[in-house]
């Protein structure tokens, strides 16, 4: 590849990753140039607007305090066929397999930053490995997802709020439904599960 080929955009609401991360990425690649490095989803959505070329975004998922606001810049990158890498702190496995519901073909916690230019140059060429950060939360959500084939649409429903800890009556209203049928849809989902 040529010498600054891959365009990288860094979205990064703190300072000292925004520098560190960037100085990173030029030290360690002749190929790599971080041409973008900006701190909030508004600059990200500005910039991707102008239809700049970036190859790559590496995407922080807090933005704005605790918001999870950068999930909803992925699932627009996505849609834009534009590659973009989660780049964060947070690893609870609720959070991972929705960045990449989301359209993130990647996830890496900052604390494994050096391999971040592997996962870009697997990005570029499209052959992306889940990274080993990610890659539990992902087996898991298979796993569940295989385990719950035997529940109806409605059973998968009302196990998922009651999952999340939603009492009956919550779940009726957010799902439309009285709580005779919630309370039937749970005992049926407890029963296939064998819970």
């Amino acid at each position: 590849m040529n010498s600054n080929n891959i365009r990288v955009m860094l979205v990064e609401d703190d300072a000292f990753w925004r520098t560190n991360i960037s100085k990173y990425i030029e030290e360690e690649s002749d190929d790599i140039k971080v041409v973008f490095a900006v701190d909030c989803k508004e600059k990200a959505l500005e910039i991707i607007n102008e239809a700049n070329k970036i190859d790559v975004v590496l995407m922080d998922l807090n933005l704005t305090g605790a918001n999870l606001d950068g999930i909803e810049i992925i699932e627009i990158l996505s849609e834009r066929a534009i590659k973009t890498i989660a780049l964060t702190s947070i690893n609870e496995d609720e959070i991972i397999v929705e960045a990449f519901e989301s359209g993130a073909i990647n996830y890496i916690n900052k604390s494994s930053i050096y391999d971040i230019i592997t996962a870009i140059y697997q990005a570029v060429e499209g052959r992306n490995q889940i990274h080993a950060d990610a890659a539990g939360a992902l087996l898991g959500k298979i796993r569940e997802e295989k385990k719950l084939s035997v529940l109806t649409n409605s059973e998968k429903e009302v196990y998922k709020l009651e999952k999340k800890g939603y009492p009956k009556k919550d779940i009726a209203e957010r799902l439309y439904k009285t709580i005779d049928t919630i309370k039937k849809h749970s005992k049926s989902w407890k029963k296939k599960l064998n819970a």
